[in-house]
């Protein structure tokens, strides 16, 4: 029992690592860990739902792209890897515990694209949501911050 418990704690504390070859793919591309762990966080969010919606793939896309000056060609690979890696992913904490040291605009900045790609499909999932309220909370934000990010993502109706 307790070699169980011990293996699931350190699986969740190295679920973004995974195989070398991701490590390649996001460093190649010149993005940080912490770039890298934040695309990974939004691809698990997208499957948040138990579908996963073209719209927010494309919005992660278009993310890395314009966040990190990316070409099509530079961001699919990295794409693809974090797309693995969320979907192999067990729990939040391995990733947030890197991302939980950012300035905190840039956590915020975080908050308000993860809550673009929830409403990226049009409709805010209930598993969504419990999903961006663990996020914030693992990342440390206020919660009137996340209420204000949420509001400030939301479309207009």
């Amino acid at each position: 029992m307790f070699n169980l418990l011990k293996n699931l704690l350190e699986k969740s504390n190295s679920d973004w690592q995974g195989s070398g070859n991701a490590h390649q793919q996001w460093r190649e591309a010149g993005l940080s860990e912490q770039q890298y762990l934040a695309v990974v966080l939004m691809l698990q969010l997208s499957h948040a739902d138990f579908s996963s919606a073209q719209q927010e793939h494309d919005v992660v896309m278009q993310y890395l792209q314009t966040e990190f000056g990316l070409t099509a060609a530079k961001a699919e690979p990295v794409f693809a890897e974090a797309l693995a890696q969320a979907g192999d992913a067990t729990c939040l904490h391995g990733f947030t515990s890197k991302l939980k040291n950012l300035p905190y605009p840039e956590r915020l900045a975080l908050l308000d694209q993860l809550w673009t790609i929830a409403f990226a499909d049009g409709e805010l999932e209930p598993n969504e949501e419990v999903m961006l309220r663990k996020i914030a909370d693992l990342l440390f934000i206020r919660h009137g911050d996340y209420i204000q990010s949420k509001l400030a993502a939301q479309p207009l109706s």
